[in-house]
């Protein structure tokens, strides 16, 4: 498609995807710049309102295939928690809870290294036992 010369003015065609094109509003403008707010200070607003850091959990869950158990963060122990592989130690130190050992094969869970955050998790898959910091050991949310 070309464009039409009438009465020496140019003029876009009437169809097709061309037809679509035209210049930008003062509207399109604020749009614009609203999304672009938008964009980059909700983050900073939604982290804020959760406190703005991680926060130091209390304590950790420990689920296995049999049930699970709370531990306080507070009090230096080594705990032995049984899965369906064999027996897995978890090290509670400074705050910080540690895989220390498990029987699984790749020594994933081992590698994760110490957490102390609230939500951070050690899993160990192929034993079933995971390790989660929580907050204050009760309930986070209630629904209705």
């Amino acid at each position: 498609m070309r464009w039409v010369l009438r009465e020496g003015k140019d003029h876009f065609p009437t169809s097709g995807a061309l037809s679509l094109l035209r210049r930008p509003t003062i509207w399109d403008i604020c749009l614009l710049i609203f999304l672009l707010f938008v964009t980059f200070t909700a983050p900073r607003i939604l982290i804020g309102a959760a406190g703005g850091t991680l926060k130091a959990g209390s304590y950790i869950e420990v689920r296995t295939v049999d049930g699970s158990s709370i531990i306080s963060l507070k009090n230096d122990a080594t705990h032995i928690v049984e899965g369906p592989l064999g027996a897995a130690k978890i090290i509670i130190e400074d705050g910080y809870a540690r895989m220390e050992s498990a029987p699984c094969p790749l020594k994933i869970c081992e590698a994760m290294g110490p957490i102390k955050n609230t939500g951070e998790t050690i899993l160990c898959l192929p034993n079933r036992i995971s390790v989660r910091v929580t907050g204050s050991g009760g309930l986070d949310a209630v629904s209705r």
